[in-house]
């Protein structure tokens, strides 16, 4: 998952720094099990969430723009990002539904996801991070991983031929989940996400569950 651009999008939170992702898939055997693996690793049956910061470098402005806040993920379809600064905003996807909602305008919105929409491609990668969704990564992206001394390094890729000059560069610590999230867009403007876990249980799945009743005005 913005308020910031060159007019104002549907979904503030993920139009520019949404992660759209793509797996390349090479047919090289190593790197498949390590894909996997990855994804194996990162599976929780209990709710988790992680804290993030975001920068953007973006064209019309001098200087770059800071965000932070939370994510949240409740196994099996469950993600939502909560943006606390600069301002409130959150945003969510239940299975193949997305979610908006601007508290300080009170304005909801809701909408398919679908694999030939750019905006759902910038959306699918945080559900597939947060909850190690790597069968809705697949069907959405292309696929390139590798593995470097330290870290292992996701490159993704739109399917759709209009997107092709979008890439987003997933990375983390050997045998540990993403810690990083680096998205280019065509226009050049760019969007670097740091993430880390920072809690797991009931209680943040009850805050899940509220958030997501707030989100959805139910």
């Amino acid at each position: 998952m913005k308020l910031f651009f060159k007019k104002k999008p549907l979904f503030p939170l993920f139009q520019r720094g949404g992660l759209l992702v793509i797996f390349l898939l090479s047919g090289n055997s190593y790197a498949e099990d390590s894909l996997s693996s990855l994804m194996q690793r990162m599976q929780s049956e209990t709710a988790v969430k992680i804290a993030y910061q975001e920068i953007r470098t973006l064209e019309l402005m001098d200087q770059p723009w800071h965000g932070s806040g939370y994510m949240y993920s409740i196994a099996p379809d469950l993600m939502i990002r909560e943006q606390l600064k600069p301002k409130r905003l959150l945003m969510g996807i239940k299975a193949d539904k997305m979610f908006y909602f601007d508290p300080g305008h009170s304005m909801h919105h809701q909408t398919d996801m679908d694999d030939d929409n750019p905006l759902s491609l910038n959306i699918a990668v945080f559900k597939a991070l947060v909850t190690a969704d790597e069968a809705l990564l697949r069907r959405m992206y292309l696929i390139e991983f590798s593995n470097k001394p330290a870290r292992w390094v996701m490159t993704l890729k739109s399917k759709l031929q209009s997107q092709s000059e979008f890439s987003i560069v997933v990375s983390g610590l050997t045998e540990q989940p993403a810690d990083t999230i680096i998205i280019k867009q065509a226009d050049g403007d760019l969007s670097e996400f740091m993430l880390q876990q920072v809690a797991q249980g009931d209680k943040v799945k009850k805050v899940a569950n509220r958030l997501y009743s707030e989100l959805t005005g139910e």
